[in-house]
């Protein structure tokens, strides 16, 4: 080469050593190879889109899908063996306080100190539950980021009428509540010293102020914990389970999710929901009840919406026994299909204001938004996924989500 043909090269902006434009540089890093230049005059208008990786690609490279999978799930049961360990540890060093001070106000085995350790455990267990929304929440609060769950909220309908979601889901509670309650009632008659170890294990024996901690644990605290662990954590750790492309770069902002997966990984979270409740049979009403709550919770893309539900849940636990003598009038056929009917009215109900798809669709990204390689903005996303004129859609997307018969989850 002449040193004319190298002079006009470095006049034209090409740099000899790399045959290639500056600006090219940073294409290459970013993971797409330099062209050469075009010749003058020729111009073309091109955008370029990443296509979204489907959750069925495969994982990075050097992971196994099995692997993977393992992997995400394993992390699933670490939170809810960190759960169950923050209970454990709060109720030992509660029940200490409270054994020492039963000792000191009338001695072990009286009936005063009895009554004292029975409802100072309400309160020992409401602590435990303020203690998990205060860690657990600000874990959910940065595992949201660039979540499945974010994604969700981005694409689920936002013009749904509340009224009637609220509605729906609190026809869902109570009919599922005497719905169990029913079930039961049928179990007893084939497994009676099962349930009389889950009655004894269910029976309230608060009183005074206690009762009203031990109703605020039960409605309020319990559904506002167990949310946000299992259909909010864990469920984003399903997720990630099985969707094999997932990666820590650019996490679930791009990620496609098919209906199978989803429903794969609700079953994951709905069976450490389960496991949760440490008694087989609380276990298996709240395995089926959580894989309720997780549809409910995806299709909404909101943790509040599931929230409600479980306070409908828990809270009907306490019209059983006053409603019991009522219900027992009617035929047990007759009392299946009128709660079942009610359930699955509401359950219909609440699937005409949500209904989308259970999968996620794939993202378009805008190359303003590739270039260089750099991570996807979620602000760029959620203009892909809602109409640019819809201001309110955009701005929901951006923001964040007794007796024998069932007792609280």
């Amino acid at each position: 080469m002449d040193s004319s043909q190298s002079s006009s090269d470095t006049q034209s902006g090409i740099d000899p050593a790399k045959g290639c434009l500056p600006s090219c540089d940073r294409s290459i890093e970013g993971g797409r190879l330099g062209g050469p230049t075009p010749p003058a005059g020729y111009e073309r208008d091109v955008r370029v889109r990443t296509p979204a990786p489907s959750s069925g690609a495969p994982a990075a490279p050097g992971t196994s899908r099995a692997l993977h999978f393992v992997k995400w799930t394993l992390a699933m049961v670490g939170v809810l063996a960190l759960y169950l360990l923050l209970q454990i540890v709060v109720s030992l060093i509660g029940g200490t306080v409270i054994v020492s001070i039963s000792f000191a106000v009338d001695g072990a085995g009286t009936e005063v100190g009895d009554a004292l350790f029975d409802n100072g455990i309400q309160v020992v267990m409401a602590v435990s539950q303020l203690i998990a929304a205060a860690i657990f929440g600000l874990w959910w609060r940065r595992v949201r980021l660039g979540s499945f769950a974010g994604r969700r909220g981005a694409v689920a309908s936002a013009g749904a009428p509340v009224m009637k979601t609220i509605a729906s889901l609190l026809l869902v509670g109570f009919a599922a509540q005497f719905f169990v309650s029913g079930i039961l009632g049928f179990v007893e008659l084939f497994f009676p010293e099962t349930m009389a170890e889950y009655a004894e294990l269910m029976e309230d024996s608060a009183v005074g102020v206690f009762a009203i901690i031990q109703v605020i644990s039960t409605v309020i605290l319990a559904p506002l914990n167990e949310e946000i662990v299992c259909r909010g954590v864990m469920l984003e750790y399903a997720m990630r389970a099985v969707s094999p492309g997932w990666d820590p770069r650019h996490r679930a902002r791009r990620r496609t999710v098919s209906v199978r997966a989803f429903w794969v990984a609700n079953v994951l979270q709905a069976l450490a929901f389960g496991v949760l409740h440490m008694n087989i049979i609380q276990g298996s009403y709240a395995f089926a009840l959580g894989i309720l709550q997780g549809w409910v919770f995806w299709r909404t893309g909101k943790l509040g919406y599931a929230m409600l539900l479980h306070f409908a849940l828990n809270a009907s636990s306490y019209l059983v026994a006053p409603l019991a003598p009522m219900v027992n009038v009617l035929p047990t056929p007759i009392v299946f299909a009128v709660f079942g009917g009610l359930l699955a009215g509401g359950i219909a109900m609440f699937e005409r204001a949500w209904h989308v798809s259970d999968a996620l669709p794939e993202v378009e990204v805008a190359e303003d938004d590739e270039e260089d390689g750099a991570p996807a903005d979620d602000d760029a996303i959620l203009g892909d996924v809602l109409p640019t004129d819809d201001a309110a859609a955009r701005a929901s997307a951006v923001s964040t989500g007794p007796g024998k018969g069932g007792s609280p989850l």
